[in-house]
């Protein structure tokens, strides 16, 4: 159990004030360090009864009930905004990171006031914006088949209620696309930190409990802004997603019009792949992983595959479809494979991969893990 040096007292009214115009507040999921995935809490007795039995240790809440539909119908709006600004996304350069949250909450006091939740999590911060907004899905204006190519079943939003991509659109909107690429919250996955409890994350870096606990910066005044006031901007970002998604995927049906993207210059064009293989990655890819599977393709496979070995966009998709595959008959996946590979590919900058030796500063917990399976060896 943890230690009498620190005393935890998670403001949890206050996290739940947040969730006051959500369809009742219980039964809504929790998820905590000693749970496997989500589980259902009731009260907010057995909220703090969850925290205690885990330590306080990585203690996060729903921030949408339950049941969001009732007889084939979504009831529940997108009324929570959930910003994510990782430091890791900003070479760990804090003061990269500063100007970011400070941008997207002047962003945020231009719509109405609106003066939202700021937290530090030990690994950056997260901005919480309660608002008051329709159900979109039930307005004609946002129906998917003007969309037809987004919300398909192999669209890039397939499976997604059209309300939980103005989630996406939000926080986008916000920070001006710096958000953590790879938070892309949904109605079952919209999990908010509770303040005063505890980051492993940080722990595992060498912190102390005292430095990776949540802690409040800022606190929300109770206001919720109209959220209205952004769908136009809404409506806009969807007609280009929608343009872009049916290009992009235009061209992973024609594999032989894509051209082989190059290393940078001062690289032969003609590099052979046995001289741009990186065997500690190749190996990476040939093993199933339970966690750090969303940074691995961000940080490692995207990079390696596209501007290392140098393969066309096809067959890159192809690679990370296999090897999701693999990870998810390990431990099913907790996010859309497809919208992560098109957000990589999309996003690709020519970024090398991150180098082994970097790899221990910047993710031990995944250094680690590769230690186990023996890969160390194979980067020397």
């Amino acid at each position: 159990m943890m230690g009498k040096d620190i005393i935890l007292n998670p403001p949890i009214d206050f996290i739940l004030s947040h969730f006051e115009s959500s369809l009742g507040q219980f039964p809504r999921k929790m998820m905590t360090f000693r749970s496997n995935g989500q589980f259902t809490v009731n009260t907010k007795q057995e909220i703090l009864k969850r925290c205690e039995q885990s330590d306080f240790k990585d203690c996060r809440l729903n921030a949408y009930p339950d049941t969001i539909v009732k007889d084939g119908i979504l009831i529940q709006s997108p009324n929570f905004v959930f910003v994510d600004l990782d430091l890791g996304n900003f070479e760990n350069d804090i003061d990269k990171l500063n100007k970011v949250k400070n941008s997207t909450l002047r962003k945020m006091e231009q719509i109405q006031g609106a003066h939202p939740t700021l937290s530090w999590t030990g690994n950056g911060f997260h901005i919480y914006l309660p608002i008051d907004i329709p159900v979109l899905d039930n307005e004609y204006v946002f129906s998917k088949d003007k969309f037809p190519s987004l919300f398909s079943l192999k669209g890039k939003y397939s499976q997604y209620f059209v309300s939980e991509a103005f989630m996406q659109f939000a926080e986008d909107y916000f920070t001006s696309g710096r958000a953590d690429p790879n938070h892309r919250p949904k109605y079952k996955t919209c999990l908010v930190r509770i303040p005063d409890t505890i980051n492993s994350k940080c722990l595992s870096r060498g912190l102390s409990l005292e430095e990776s606990k949540i802690r409040i910066l800022q606190k929300w005044n109770g206001k919720r802004i109209n959220g209205e006031a952004i769908t136009h901007e809404f409506m806009t970002w969807l007609t280009k997603q929608e343009i872009s998604f049916k290009s992009y995927s235009n061209r992973l049906n024609s594999p032989k019009k894509n051209k082989t993207k190059y290393l940078g210059s001062g690289e032969s064009h003609h590099q052979n792949k046995s001289s741009s293989r990186i065997e500690w990655i190749e190996r990476l890819l040939q093993i199933p992983i339970e966690d750090q599977r969303k940074y691995c393709l961000w940080r490692i496979i995207g990079p390696y595959l596209l501007n290392v070995k140098c393969i066309s966009e096809f067959e890159t998709a192809k690679t990370m479809e296999k090897w999701l595959e693999l990870c998810n008959n390990l431990k099913k996946l907790d996010f859309e494979p497809k919208i992560k590979i098109y957000s990589i590919i999309k996003s690709n900058k020519d970024f090398r991969p991150i180098s082994y030796a970097k790899l221990k500063d910047e993710n031990r917990e995944l250094c680690l893990f590769l230690q186990k399976k023996n890969l160390e060896n194979i980067s020397k």
